[in-house]
């Protein structure tokens, strides 16, 4: 799963670990991403760097409550 602000970033990521080979991703904004991880198996989570802090530690509150050993690569905006 990725979940950024940006859609765009997001859909680019996306199509990218889609390119390996990888299962089904799903894009997902701060404000919707635990509805979209009720929709299958997360097995990572990507972090973009659009969120604020705010929504970071969220984020990471509600992974780690959801399963706390999902992987949670978090995307540097230089990076990019």
């Amino acid at each position: 799963m990725v979940v950024d602000a940006g859609t765009a970033a997001a859909n680019n990521l996306k199509e990218l670990i889609e390119f390996m080979d990888a299962p089904e991703v799903r894009v997902a904004t701060p404000a919707q991403w635990r509805e979209v991880a009720e929709e299958g198996r997360v097995e990572a989570v990507f972090v973009g760097p659009d969120l604020d802090e705010d929504e970071v530690r969220g984020l990471l509150a509600g992974i780690g409550d959801l399963d706390p050993s999902i992987p949670i690569v978090m995307l540097d905006a230089e990076a990019q």
